[in-house]
């Protein structure tokens, strides 16, 4: 498996919004961009080369720390955190060039069969990879990342 962790990206104009930073919604697909990356070994083509099975999210959250401005470059990193059979699990950040912390995401993506229309079970040799990816990332990131409550904390 292409282990490439790491996605750059700069933010432009046409990321920006009315308050002056980039767009939340620039964030997620800057994070999905990334993951398609790092995932992209989980990918399978026809003979026509036509995409036959893939990952599609089923949950993704996205935690901001700093905003990302106009003309800053941006490193993403994907870890893989943990699979099972039809689902695979990734931590990232989003770091400034000058290396501060801007965001963190988890998602969550399933194994899916672009024919049938179902989720499916890895190919082996896809779950066999990602296995080793899990273990090469192991250690490597905050695991304050993944499945962290989200919510209002209450006094009582």
């Amino acid at each position: 498996m292409d282990v490439t962790r790491e996605f750059a990206a700069m933010v432009t104009d046409d990321l920006i919004d009315g308050y002056g930073h980039m767009n939340m919604v620039h964030y997620l697909g800057a994070f999905s961009r990334a993951a398609d990356l790092r995932l992209g070994p989980a990918i399978r083509l026809g003979p026509d080369g036509s995409v036959i099975s893939g990952l599609v999210t089923a949950e993704a959250r996205v935690a901001y720390k700093k905003e990302a401005m106009r003309g800053d470059d941006l490193r993403l990193t994907t870890w893989i955190v943990d699979l099972d059979e039809k689902r695979v699990h990734v931590a990232q950040t989003m770091v400034r060039g000058d290396g501060t912390l801007l965001s963190t995401a988890e998602q969550l993506f399933l194994n899916f069969n672009l024919l049938s229309r179902r989720v499916e079970p890895f190919l082996p040799d896809v779950m066999a990879e990602l296995g080793r990816s899990i273990e090469a990332d192991s250690g490597k990131f905050d695991p304050g990342i993944v499945s962290r409550r989200m919510g209002i904390p209450r006094v009582v």
